[in-house]
């Protein structure tokens, strides 16, 4: 139930007594959020839980909620949802992205900070981050969650209307050259090397993939060593199916926050998917 104040001498009906278990056991009334949402004071000792199909967040801020107050979040929605602070502190040991059927408990530990207890997960299990449809020829997965060991992006179904895109990635919006990487496809005998580029080439010259598998090492570094990334695909060059594969660095002394997806050609369709794996 939603926190109450109880006077001295006052008779609880058998409602408040059932929802006053049900917070005890972890549980507590629920409210049902389908878009972006901004905690209140009514929240407390509730569950708030979110449906949405597409990215949202839940916003904390201070002046709400007493130190020992307590807020369950649940997604049950498609969409991520994350827990942002808004002008409260949000302090976490987990990430702060929620996929479809994570949750946990926000615990205030004053007015104007919390701690974010997230359901225990299985080690190395995907989480997801972010997802999207491919269009234009620009797009940045941005807000990056720095809590994981791995990143895991999967590009699906690409098209475009027309024309031989390449495909290629860069990191924080970082256009200077500072890429290092070899790339091949099955037509190709040897290796082609990029040193110094302005970024990394995935596939070059296609008219559709099914699907492109690009893996981040070593991401979350803090300036210590560089991001490693490795990628497979499948996709049609020069109307025969083609095996595209590579690895290569970025020269950065900064984690990696955002991820840029680039293409020559703007694209028509197919999908992205980031996750992040413990």
């Amino acid at each position: 139930m939603a926190k109450q104040t109880f006077t001295t001498g006052q008779v609880l009906t058998a409602a408040q007594m059932t929802s006053l278990q049900q917070t005890a056991m972890g549980g507590g009334s629920a409210t049902t959020k389908t878009a972006s949402y901004v905690l209140v004071a009514a929240d407390a000792g509730t569950t708030v839980t979110m449906t949405s199909a597409s990215a949202t967040t839940i916003t904390v801020n201070t002046s709400l909620f007493a130190a020992g107050d307590t807020v369950y979040i649940q997604n049950l929605g498609a969409g991520v949802s994350t827990i942002t602070a808004g002008t409260a502190t949000v302090n976490t040991s987990a990430s702060l992205a929620l996929a479809q059927y994570e949750g946990g408990q926000l615990y205030f530990t004053s007015t104007s900070a919390s701690i974010f207890v997230k359901g225990a997960g299985a080690s190395g299990a995907f989480t997801a981050i972010a997802s999207g449809t491919l269009s234009g020829t620009a797009l940045a997965l941005a807000s990056i969650p720095q809590t994981y060991e791995t990143l895991v992006l999967y590009l699906n179904g690409i098209t475009v209307a027309s024309g031989s895109p390449d495909i290629s990635l860069r990191m924080n919006n970082n256009s200077a050259s500072a890429y290092n990487a070899l790339y091949a496809n099955t037509n190709s005998a040897t290796w082609t090397s990029a040193v110094s580029g302005t970024s990394i080439l995935l596939a070059g010259a296609i008219t559709g993939a099914n699907r492109m598998v690009v893996n981040f090492e070593n991401y979350a570094t803090g300036g210590v060593g560089y991001p490693i990334v490795n990628w497979l695909g499948m996709g049609t060059l020069s109307a025969t199916q083609r095996g595209f594969s590579g690895f290569g660095t970025m020269i950065i002394s900064t984690s990696l926050t955002t991820i840029n997806i680039d293409s020559t050609v703007s694209l028509t369709g197919g999908t992205y998917e980031l996750y992040g794996v413990k």
